[in-house]
């Protein structure tokens, strides 16, 4: 079956180009002052799948080149459906509904609600889970039972919570050449004109009792082909892509894989830096050698407490602080840029906790690039959103949940705690480029709150 014309959009929201949508697992978050922007990756992946059946196919990231197209009766759309913007992406598929077009909505979020909405407010005939892009053609075609494919009649279905994922050794490469890169940027490596690409999926440890990753991805890694990322690579270098910053929750979750892929990268030598995320457990000095002499800039790990108890008792990664430090000074003598990734407001979090996360931060002496700081968020799906709702912890509402507003309290912190906590996140940004003495201020004033002397 032709598929006619398809067209794929990143609809234009109130929160503008501060929404970035394949950040919390592709749920979205929203970054506030922040000066990068990151193209439409599972867009451009739905295109390389589908562009084969398609007589005529396009991506619109309306955000960022302003237009904002209309369609022809017939046409095939595709929204990308964020959860702070749910209801004005919902909106969005109404407006090209209402034009005559097949609406299908695309996220990572697995809840019945949210769907549910899609489907009375949307109109679309169907949403697509990320587990859907391998079976795109089929699922368009009108086979309702391939995975990852939502209908009003299978909406309840468990196996839309239980993922299976197609082959990506099979998956044609990512439709770059349909984006103008020209507008996207990660200040770390290049104002303009990167990429984002994957080189796994899935993640298996048990910070998914808050981390909305492992709940969009699974638990299980899955991994392309090195030879394919590498053609990825050629890709991008062909477009004129200035860099690539690499989506996959554990990059180096397999340690004799990401040695061969830096060789491999490095063999290639295409001249596209590169950045990634990962685990500090998972990095050694040899692997970051290795990702430096691969064209690696920097990488981003996720610490979430500077306090010893919280690691040992809240944070599910149950990292010493030790290994932090050390970790720290193996890269900072590699030459790798670093951010930290801290989380304040888990469930026995307190003001004091909170406070030893910043006397962490300082301590490291950080710079005010090398940290990102986010509030607690009860994403739908996740351990913690049941338990949140089961205590009544919610207190905002779902299109305040970009992991920077306070929108739960615990019964260890309230809400004004947290949105205090979130004022001296924003102080603490401005604190690290200034001097002794500003810094020796904002602590003491810190540490009265802690306790509650202030």
């Amino acid at each position: 079956m032709r598929l006619g014309t398809v067209l794929l959009v990143s609809p234009k929201t109130s929160f503008g180009r501060d929404l970035q949508r394949t950040y919390a697992g592709g749920l979205g978050t929203v970054c506030k002052d922040e000066d990068f922007l990151l193209p439409p990756l599972d867009l451009m992946r739905l295109a390389g799948v589908l562009r084969e059946d398609a007589d005529d196919i396009a991506i619109a990231d309306e955000e960022v080149t302003g237009v904002v197209p209309s369609v022809e009766p017939g046409t095939t759309v595709i929204c990308h459906v964020s959860l702070p913007s749910l209801l004005e992406d919902a909106e969005r598929l109404a407006t090209f509904r209402a034009q005559g077009a097949r609406c299908y909505a695309y996220t990572s979020i697995r809840s019945p609600a949210q769907w549910r909405t899609l489907f009375e407010r949307g109109g679309c005939e169907g949403v697509l889970l990320p587990e859907s892009i391998s079976f795109a053609r089929a699922a368009l075609a009108g086979d309702h039972t391939v995975p990852g494919l939502v209908t009003p009649d299978s909406l309840l279905d468990p196996r839309h919570h239980q993922p299976a994922f197609g082959d990506l050794a099979a998956e044609p490469l990512p439709a770059r050449d349909l984006v103008d890169h020209t507008p996207y940027m990660f200040p770390p490596i290049a104002r303009t004109g990167i990429t984002s690409i994957n080189g796994s999926f899935g993640c298996p440890y048990p910070c998914r009792f808050y981390c909305p990753y492992p709940l969009s991805e699974g638990r299980k890694i899955r991994t392309y082909p090195v030879e394919r990322i590498v053609a990825e690579f050629r890709q991008c270098a062909e477009l004129g892509i200035t860099a690539a910053v690499f989506r996959d929750p554990v990059f180096s979750f397999h340690r004799d894989r990401t040695l061969e892929l830096c060789q491999a990268l490095k063999a290639a030598d295409t001249g596209v830096p590169w950045w990634c995320e990962t685990r500090i457990d998972r990095l050694d000095e040899e692997v970051v050698a290795a990702l430096v002499d691969a064209g690696c800039v920097g990488v981003e790990v996720g610490v979430e407490s500077g306090d010893p108890d919280m690691q040992a008792t809240a944070v599910r990664k149950r990292l010493n602080l030790d290994t932090v430090r050390k970790f720290h000074a193996v890269a900072r003598k590699a030459g790798l840029k670093l951010v930290f990734l801290f989380l304040i407001g888990l469930p026995r979090e307190t003001r004091m906790s909170i406070r030893r996360t910043f006397d962490f931060i300082l301590e490291l002496g950080l710079a005010d690039t090398e940290f990102n700081l986010s509030v607690i968020t009860p994403y739908p799906g996740t351990e913690l959103h049941q338990i949140a709702v089961d205590k009544g912890w919610i207190d905002g509402s779902q299109n305040a949940f970009t992991s920077h507003n306070a929108v739960m309290h615990t019964d260890e912190l309230s809400i004004g705690d947290l949105e205090r906590a979130s004022r001296f996140v924003d102080e603490l940004h401005a604190v690290c480029k200034a001097g002794p003495a500003e810094r020796a201020e904002f602590q003491a004033r810190v540490h009265a709150w802690s306790t509650g002397d202030a």
